[in-house]
């Protein structure tokens, strides 16, 4: 019993002499798992002056989730551990498992909002298996065989779990030997839930004929998360070479094998935290990435369009907004004006620079979206805008948002584009800060794993 208790201690110890982290929190449920790991970890977070906070998630599913609470403040205070509880509301019954777990992540999400943070869970190497069978259910690929990783970036902090190579009878056989007491959550009893399912009925028939079992499968995870390492760093590689400034190049895309290009793709869209089907993956190679050349394909997932124009692949959780389409105002330059919502805004400057175009006069007409309107550039031909916009390339859903700037009723400057007006005759420059034509990517969410244990 030393030798296990040891082994389990020794790797809390080489985690944290490597990483170094400067505050530790505890994903702490007062179950068997998570109670083992706060008794072990606090005097070596003693001994270390390693701040350690325990957060309890408060789901409010049990009658007994009070006791559960008073308990693990409790244990916290006899082991001089900081304890902090949090109380969420879940929205209905439907898929408890999955609003439980987002909501434990946002909460424990704002314990690290700083370099250094490193929140600890006690998953082992039966959650690993549970969580391995759960993807082979869903017809996984690379990422989802892989697991769960042993760290990970979470928020702007670490998510460790240094307990995934230990079976849980190891846990258990050192809980008992300690004298430990744990909660024990009733919901972990019902198999209507999969991974309970898993838990109660396959796994013990699996590890009875193989008692090795977990070990072994933690050990494949680590083979798949090396294996999913090497191809995100070439898949890396393959992005960065098809990647523009706000789209992505499919002539640049095309020339990588297919199988790379699959990747790509979905490296692309995580960026975004998107994680799209296969058959998502191959209606967008054929509706959008194969469409005709003079087709404008759209296509939706979430929250999200992924939209081609000529051979570029764009991004956006944004629309055209044709409610801008009418929209002016006049304009005095003076300080910068915040456009309306995914236009940006227009900065006055008295010299050129950053990307600045000339103008000339004292009042002016700022309008959106009336393409119709004639424009000569300076030492251009008099085109309609909409023609102008093709030779430059602008994607159709863009160009309602580009600022125009008209001076009795003709338009002198398209913001980040042309103006016509020559320096020698300009009275200032205006320069557009563009918008992002996409939006902030989703919260970071650690990756699949077991109910808090």
């Amino acid at each position: 019993m030393i030798a296990a208790q040891s082994e389990l201690q020794q790797a809390l110890q080489q985690l944290l002499q490597r990483l170094a982290p400067q505050q530790l929190t505890l994903a702490y449920s007062g179950g068997l798992d998570s109670q083992l790991l706060l008794h072990l970890l606090a005097p070596l977070c003693q001994a270390a002056a390693m701040p350690l906070t325990a957060v309890h998630v408060h789901h409010g599913l049990s009658a007994n989730a009070d006791h559960w609470a008073a308990f693990c403040q409790q244990q916290c205070q006899q082991l001089g551990v900081a304890f902090r509880l949090h109380r969420v509301k879940l929205a209905g019954r439907a898929d408890l498992e999955q609003q439980a777990r987002d909501a434990r992540y946002q909460v424990l999400a704002t314990y690290m909002q700083q370099p250094g943070t490193a929140l600890l869970t006690a998953h082992h190497a039966n959650d690993q298996l549970e969580t391995l069978l759960l993807a082979l259910k869903r017809g996984a690929g690379l990422a989802g065989l892989a697991a769960m990783a042993p760290s990970r970036v979470f928020a702007k902090g670490q998510l460790l779990r240094p307990w995934l190579n230990f079976p849980r009878q190891q846990l258990l056989a050192v809980a008992t030997a300690l004298q430990l007491r744990w909660v024990e959550d009733e919901s972990n009893s019902n198999p209507d839930f999969d991974r309970n399912f898993l838990r109660l009925q396959v796994v013990p028939a699996l590890t009875e004929r193989w008692p090795a079992l977990p070990r072994t499968a933690a050990r494949s995870c680590e083979h798949l998360q090396q294996a999913l390492q090497l191809a995100d760093y070439y898949t890396g590689i393959a992005l960065a070479s098809c990647l523009q400034a706000d789209y992505l190049d499919l002539q640049q895309l095309a020339l990588l094998p297919e199988l790379q290009q699959d990747l790509v793709l979905r490296k692309w869209l995580a960026g975004v935290g998107l994680n799209p089907s296969s058959q998502w993956l191959v209606t967008l190679k054929q509706q959008v990435i194969a469409a005709k050349d003079d087709a404008q394909p759209l296509l939706i997932l979430g929250q999200w369009q992924v939209r081609r124009f000529l051979q570029r692949l764009y991004l956006t959780g944004v629309t055209s907004a044709p409610e801008f389409l009418n929209w002016q105002t006049q304009l005095q330059l003076a300080q910068p004006l915040v456009l309306p919502v995914g236009c940006g805004q227009l900065v006055w400057q008295q010299q050129p620079g950053n990307g600045a175009l000339p103008v000339t006069g004292k009042a002016w007409q700022l309008v959106f979206g009336q393409l119709s309107l004639p424009f000569k550039p300076l030492g251009q031909r008099t085109k309609p805008l909409k023609q102008w916009f093709k030779l430059w390339q602008v994607p159709p859903w863009q160009r309602g948002r580009i600022p125009l700037l008209l001076a009795e009723g003709k338009v002198q400057l398209v913001a980040g584009y042309a103006s016509a007006v020559a320096a020698t005759a300009a009275s200032g420059w205006l320069s557009w800060q563009q918008p992002d034509w996409q939006v902030e990517p989703s919260a970071n969410v650690p990756d699949e794993e077991c109910q808090q244990n």
